[in-house]
């Protein structure tokens, strides 16, 4: 009897084995097959543009969720030649209204700025799982855009700007370097140091590298260095509706002062030719005003390497490089960064694969994949060493290999006040403000107006 009843329970146990593994196999088989039939529509600017490489986020997506992904354009094709940054916004609106998206990844936040409005993107602030790894900057600058609250996050950091120093001239000629956080007139006086000190020691060093006018031209070429400031992005001209407002003014008289001070013409340079953009390389100046991909050609060896192999213009700096952060009004802790955006559409029918997605993007297997493939993964930026959002010491210390100690990427991320962005719409007729600016500004260079007069000028030049 007791056999019986042992081998009964015994048959029941197995078959109760069985049967859990056969629901286990079927219900995941299941849940396969449903996963398949998942389509997330992705919207992305220009497919076809290789820097990207869309197609391995496609495959890597479908792949790693078991799903089938959608790429779907946001920049449409245009009949009159160059788009225009309201032909984005229109058409990105009008697809995620006709719920044609799922996600939008790659454009500037600026130009989701009526999607938040109307509430048509997914609010994720309490969604994402490692926030406490997201650069400050990054995490409150998406809340400018969102009233407090987060409809955008970067995976990267498109493009930052610092201020290079170097270490030789600035010991040679006694003054100190920079804190990392300059502010305008801690920055002038460094200038007025460096010049002051040089002349008194008969040494043939400027205190800065700053070419503002092209060869043959009378205008300057303002673009690139004063564009760094993000005057025309997170809009210290256009704040809370008003044009040339206070801190806009303050910002102008600081870049005219040194304009006008410590500016020198292209035509200067090389008997007229200027090595773009690196005339700091050859260590006769003391400061230089640079973006994120300067500072790589000097700083990181790889780079320095494959870039000098392909470019007539060898850039081999044999001095050390101290890096600060572009000067603000009152030295805070602000990064002048670009970014670019991922936003999850409100009605999608799949919120939580596009959460998980959100997630994965913005987690420390995705971000190593970025530092590690130089260029494989970079879906958010055309340009491979964008630094990423999320950090660990683990994508620290990747990121540091390409330094050979020279610069330390934890740098990047001790942020705490927020960062310049493209976060509002730029305001249309912002090429006439560039062209009014443009002019006020030659005209402090060659001493034909004061800084206060061309400043007024630019009111009569640009009227919106």
């Amino acid at each position: 009897m007791k056999l019986f009843k042992s081998k009964k329970s015994l048959y029941m146990t197995l078959f109760l084995f069985f049967l859990t593994v056969f629901l286990v196999v079927y219900l995941s088989f299941s849940n396969e097959i449903s996963k398949k039939d998942i389509m997330i529509s992705i919207g992305l600017p220009n497919i076809r543009d290789e820097g990207y490489n869309y197609l391995q986020l496609k495959s890597d997506l479908e792949e790693k969720f078991n799903i089938k992904v959608n790429l779907v354009e946001l920049y449409p094709a245009s009949q009159n030649g160059a788009l225009t940054e309201q032909d984005v916004i229109d058409n990105t609106y009008k697809k995620v209204k006709d719920r044609q998206l799922d996600l939008i990844i790659g454009i500037t936040p600026n130009k989701l700025a009526p999607l938040v409005q109307d509430h048509l993107l997914l609010d994720i602030t309490n969604h994402i799982e490692n926030k406490n790894n997201i650069h400050k900057g990054v995490l409150q600058s998406s809340k400018k855009g969102g009233n407090g609250r987060i409809y955008y996050i970067s995976p990267v950091i498109k493009t930052m700007y610092f201020i290079l120093q170097n270490e030789e001239v600035f010991n040679d000629l006694g003054v100190d370097l920079l804190p990392n956080y300059p502010d305008y007139r801690e920055f002038l006086n460094t200038l007025n140091l460096l010049e002051a000190s040089a002349k008194e020691q008969e040494f043939p060093y400027r205190p800065i590298a700053l070419a503002v006018k092209n060869v043959g031209e009378d205008e300057l070429f303002i673009g690139n260095q004063l564009r760094m400031f993000g005057y025309n992005l997170e809009t210290p001209f256009y704040k809370d509706g008003k044009l040339l407002n206070d801190e806009w003014k303050e910002l102008y008289r600081f870049f005219a002062t040194m304009v006008r001070d410590y500016g020198k013409g292209y035509e200067e340079y090389e008997n007229g030719s200027y090595p773009s953009d690196n005339i700091f390389t050859n260590g006769d100046y003391g400061i230089m005003i640079s973006n994120l991909y300067n500072m790589e050609l000097y700083l990181n060896q790889q780079y320095n390497r494959e870039l000098n192999a392909q470019s007539p213009t060898k850039i081999e700096a044999d001095f050390p490089i101290k890096v600060s952060f572009l000067p603000s009004k009152d030295g805070d802790e602000v990064q002048n960064i670009r970014q670019s955006t991922l936003a999850l559409v409100k009605d999608s029918d799949e919120k939580e694969m596009i959460l998980r997605i959100m997630n994965y993007i913005l987690s420390e297997e995705y971000t190593l994949k970025m530092i590690e493939s130089r260029g494989k993964y970079n879906h958010f930026s055309d340009y491979p060493f964008s630094y990423p959002t999320f950090y660990s010491e683990k994508t620290i210390a990747a990121l540091n290999e390409s330094y050979t100690g020279k610069f330390d990427v934890s740098m990047i991320y001790d942020v705490q006040n927020g960062s310049a962005v493209e976060t509002y719409p730029i305001p249309e007729k912002y090429n006439d403000f560039d062209n009014a600016v443009n002019k006020a500004l030659t005209d402090v260079y060659n001493n034909d107006k004061t800084i206060n007069e061309s400043y007024e000028d630019i009111f009569k030049l640009f009227k919106p």
